[in-house]
């Protein structure tokens, strides 16, 4: 039996083949068109060298240069203090004086003694010359001659012993007067007149054992704690630039003195330079702001906007077979727009930037517009000294 269709039911099965045949390639192109629109677009940034010389920045205090509590050279009551705070001295002034009626007593009796026991050494002597000339006709004996010797070495012991005694007291006369040790300034005066004062122990036990403060500030130390971590920068002799508080000078310095000590509680290290005061205008004790300009060292910089995290947990991203790539690294502010990587990262490492690096996570696909700055930086770091 034959059997006959009807001719619209062959057309639509052609049609329906035809269509099933054209379809694959049009979802194909659709999921593709998709993948391309979810890749991340990115730009990049290179790792590069530059000589970077950023400023040291660290805040002190101002000190003199010297400072010294004078106290009595002799015991006794302090007769005269000649100057008070805010005196200005030179080296060898009276600053006070002890009084020395005792100590003058003391010398008269002293000469004395000491002329006493010269005139003993001169009759032992003429006795001495005496006894050798009656020894030498015979009429001496060897015993008389030894007991005339020993007498004359007797005489000029103890004339030695009065002499030194009164060397002593002189001296004691001349410390009465207690003179400046060198040109400075009286920032503190302990003891008025009438106190009795003790070369040891001050006044008494626990009291002050100085009578004045002088210090020499006609150059004057800034004195700054710098982190242990600048230790490989700074050296003796780099140039500073010194603020102090209340003073509208800025002044030209460099490091005198760095201190071979690491304070083992606060991991810094004192560094001192020096000020010209010679106006006497800048006062121990202000506030002042060190800015140290160390040598322009090799670092490896990019730009901040790479560097993603807090201090601490920072990381950048790379492109790695069309994906993001997450790395970890350590890095210390340079200025506003550029780190300094401190971890082992090699020169030339290329970084992902762009307006939508928040976006990123390990592995999702991305776009590099600027694949040519992977030979070439887009802008590279110069060297530059700030």
């Amino acid at each position: 039996m034959r059997v006959f269709r009807p001719i619209h039911l062959i057309v639509v099965a052609v049609l329906s083949l035809l269509a099933a045949g054209c379809g694959k390639p049009a979802d194909a192109k659709k999921d593709t068109t998709k993948a391309v629109a979810e890749a991340i677009a990115v730009s990049t940034v290179k790792v590069e060298f530059a000589d970077i010389a950023i400023p040291i920045v660290a805040t002190g205090t101002i000190a003199p240069i010297k400072q010294t509590d004078i106290g009595p050279s002799v015991d006794g009551i302090i007769e005269e203090v000649k100057v008070g705070v805010g005196s200005v001295v030179k080296k060898g002034d009276v600053l006070f004086r002890t009084r020395d009626v005792d100590i003058k007593l003391q010398i008269r009796e002293l000469e004395q003694q000491a002329a006493l026991a010269r005139a003993q050494l001169t009759n032992a002597s003429n006795e001495l010359r005496r006894q050798e000339t009656l020894k030498a006709g015979g009429w001496a004996s060897q015993a008389r001659m030894d007991t005339t010797q020993t007498n004359v070495a007797v005489a000029t012991a103890q004339l030695g012993v009065w002499e030194a005694r009164l060397a002593t007291a002189r001296q004691a006369l001349k410390d009465s007067v207690v003179r400046a040790p060198y040109d400075g300034v009286i920032t503190r005066k302990d003891i008025y007149e009438g106190r009795y004062m003790a070369t040891r122990g001050g006044s008494m036990p626990g009291g002050p054992s100085g009578v004045v403060q002088i210090m020499e500030i006609s150059t004057v130390a800034a004195i700054v704690n710098l982190p242990e971590t600048y230790l490989e920068q700074i050296e003796v002799g780099l140039p500073a630039k010194v603020t102090i508080s209340g003073i509208s000078n800025v002044f030209d310095s460099k490091i005198a003195i760095l201190n071979h000590r690491v304070d083992d509680r606060t991991r810094s290290v004192e560094v001192r330079l020096g000020v010209k005061n010679d106006d006497l205008k800048i006062k121990p004790g202000l506030y002042c702001r060190v800015d140290i300009m160390p040598k322009a060292r090799k670092v490896l910089v990019v730009a901040r906007k790479a560097v993603l995290g807090s201090e601490g947990a920072r990381y950048a991203f790379t492109a790695e077979n069309g994906r993001a790539k997450k790395i970890s690294l350590t890095a210390r502010d340079l200025d506003g727009e550029r780190l300094e990587i401190t971890s082992n990262l090699p020169a030339g490492t290329v970084f992902l930037t762009g307006p939508h690096l928040g976006q990123l996570v390990d592995g999702m696909a991305v776009s590099v517009a600027d694949e040519k700055s992977k030979s070439e930086p887009a802008s590279s770091p110069k060297a530059v000294s700030l």
